[in-house]
């Protein structure tokens, strides 16, 4: 990591020159203990709330964390770059019956000792023999996620590099212009967008749209972090399950009540006790 990197993002109300140093105590630590780093979580609002919950991805669960047998999960231990010992609870939930998420739970004491904000970073690593090593540091100017370039629309490019269908993209807008819309149909049209606005459904979620049906849970994209989970029916009769994961919300799709409530039941309810 460069020495540019390696500069924390400012913060207000918190001196920089003290989370630079930060931010190299940590690096330092993890040296001194040969620890390999793993995974890096950014903390959300939710995560810096007191849950202590993180969601871990699948494929860093399955390969540097103990395989697990029972959904309830095993404690596992950690050691932090100053030494101090932790335990957590490591469990998983059963995704469309076939998938698993996992849960690392009691992450709340790590992250006050390290004095974690919103934007932090949780650090994941390992040593040689296989300890579990955890700590806490500011975000860098490296962990600034940079948004993927936006994709050509399809078809190939004529002379000057606009595509054939840019061409006449023009003209199709000007005849569109050319038929004014009905009064009526333009109220039905607002009046849509003020009763969605109204019931606070989510931008993006299940709700409104009508993806494939497969009982697979996905995160919600600008999802609440304090939505509540449950079973409802969305605008076009599919039952949609929403599952609130420290905050990260779930939602996956089932064609009849039963299997909604089943998926629920095995996933969503066991957070729900949890939460309790």
């Amino acid at each position: 990591m460069s020495d540019a990197g390696l500069e924390a993002v400012p913060m207000a109300g918190h001196s920089q020159e003290s989370r630079n140093a930060n931010v190299k105590a940590v690096l330092k630590g993890l040296e001194d203990l040969s620890a390999q780093v793993f995974f890096e979580k950014p903390l959300t609002s939710s995560d810096a709330s007191g849950s202590g919950r993180v969601v871990i991805p699948k494929a860093i669960a399955e390969q540097y964390f103990p395989r697990l047998e029972q959904q309830h999960g095993i404690p596992v231990s950690a050691v932090d770059t100053r030494g101090r010992e932790y335990t957590f609870k490591f469990r998983f939930w059963i995704n469309n019956q076939v998938s698993r998420m996992y849960l690392l739970e009691g992450a709340g004491e790590l992250h006050r000792a390290y004095e974690m904000n919103v934007g932090d970073v949780m650090v994941f690593a390992q040593k040689p023999d296989g300890t579990l090593v955890v700590a806490g540091r500011p975000a860098t100017r490296n962990d600034v996620i940079k948004k993927p370039p936006v994709k050509r629309a399809a078809g190939g490019k004529g002379e000057g590099g606009a595509s054939a269908a840019s061409k006449r993209e023009p003209k199709a807008r000007s005849k569109q212009q050319e038929a004014p819309q009905p009064k009526a149909a333009a109220g039905a049209t607002e009046g849509k967008a003020k009763k969605r606005r109204a019931t606070g459904a989510l931008a993006g979620s299940l709700q409104d749209l009508d993806p494939t049906v497969d009982g697979i849970f996905r995160a919600v994209p600008n999802g609440l972090g304090n939505a509540l989970g449950g079973v409802s029916v969305n605008k076009t009769g599919r039952w949609v399950v929403t599952l609130n994961l420290a905050g990260e919300l779930y939602q996956a799709l089932f064609d009849t009540q039963d299997d909604a409530l089943e998926a629920y039941n095995a996933a969503g309810g066991a957070v729900s006790s949890a939460t309790a």
